[in-house]
């Protein structure tokens, strides 16, 4: 005997209508959308079948609840544009930015900043908030005697300019850069940190950027700076130095020349911290291509490399949460000191 489709319906199951050409079932499916308003009639549309039985048709909506729904809506939205151009009117008022070192940030200035710093991580937006004149800020934030307008000024800067080379280009136009190089060596603290953040996010996967950084003797700067006593800082500066070392041989040329390698190991000696890593792959990218000065100076025996390696190696974390540390290790040694006895420093020359 046939059965009937009708006859078979789970109770409160999702049904759709059926084709009068072929009975197979198609889904009626409600118009994507394209709006707020539209998200919510496609809500109310998809979930119509799940209402309680009754009347489901749409009817008219009296003016008060549209008014409400339309108010609700409007609440949800935010006008990125005027949000960009109210802080960059705020952040560019030069009386109200120079405050003097000490003084609490007004609750206005706080304001323009986290707003920017919600949106201009967001490529488009950051090259919108370049176009409306946002660049401005720069110059009077960079002014100010307050390390936190600073600071601030330098979160900005590089979350515009993060992996984003129109931002990059601009900021190496106005000549950001060489203002950051020149802050970084007086800056402290988290300002010192967050400066070195915005020099990295300038350079990085930018090479116009890398080159000028070069050519202003940032590499000195920073080969200073893996010896600074804020973690912090030391580490951002590692970090940078890696990756220049590693991608341009005209910075790789410089800290080998600045010996960093004797600074490297001075910090390695000192105790594992979040910078060991960094310290450790800049060691690794300078010995690769094995330039004889830089393999002499490892092989210093007042250095005391090899030992500090396999030192290091005996560090139980490093077999489970520090697996790359024990890698650069082992390749190190590999590198430097396999089959090599180590070599007799006549004078000083090669530690300078």
């Amino acid at each position: 005997m046939g059965t009937n489709p009708e006859n078979n319906q789970i109770a409160g199951a999702i049904t759709y209508p059926v084709s009068s050409q072929n009975m197979q079932s198609v889904p009626v499916q409600p118009r994507q959308p394209r709006s707020l308003q539209g998200l919510l009639r496609f809500a109310m549309e998809a979930t119509k079948a799940e209402d309680a039985p009754g009347n489901s048709e749409f009817s008219p909506m009296d003016e008060e609840r549209r008014k409400f729904l339309e108010d609700a809506l409007k609440s949800l939205t935010v006008n990125v544009a005027e949000v960009l151009q109210s802080s960059i009117k705020v952040l560019t008022d030069t009386e109200k930015i120079r405050s003097q070192l000490g003084e609490p940030l007004p609750s206005d200035v706080e304001t323009a900043f986290d707003n920017l710093l919600d949106y201009i991580d967001d490529i488009d937006i950051a090259n919108d908030f370049y176009k409306m004149g946002g660049f401005a800020i720069f110059p009077v934030c960079y002014g100010s005697e307050n390390d936190e307008v600073r600071s601030r000024a330098s979160s900005v800067l590089a979350e515009a300019c993060q992996n984003n080379p129109h931002c990059q280009r601009r900021a190496l136009d106005c000549g950001l850069l060489n203002v950051l190089i020149h802050l970084v060596q007086s800056e402290r603290g988290h300002a010192l940190a967050k400066c070195l953040y915005a020099i990295s996010c300038i350079c990085r996967e930018y090479e116009p950027a890398a080159r000028e950084l070069v050519w202003q003797d940032g590499v000195a700067a920073l080969a200073a700076l893996l010896r600074a006593p804020e973690p912090a800082a030391r580490t951002r500066a590692a970090f940078l130095v890696r990756h220049l070392a590693h991608h341009y041989s005209d910075a790789k040329e410089q800290f080998i020349q600045n010996n960093v390698v004797e600074t490297v190991v001075e910090q390695i000696k000192s105790g594992r911290d979040d910078t060991t890593e960094h310290l450790l792959g800049i060691l690794l990218a300078l010995v690769e291509g094995l330039d004889p000065t830089v393999l002499q100076q490892c092989r210093n025996p007042r250095l005391n490399l090899k030992k500090v390696l396999e030192d290091h190696l005996k560090h139980p974390e490093l077999e489970e949460s520090y697996i790359e540390e024990k890698e650069y290790c082992q390749e190190i040694l590999q590198q430097v000191f396999k089959d090599c006895p180590p070599i007799e420093v006549v004078d000083d020359e090669v530690t300078r």
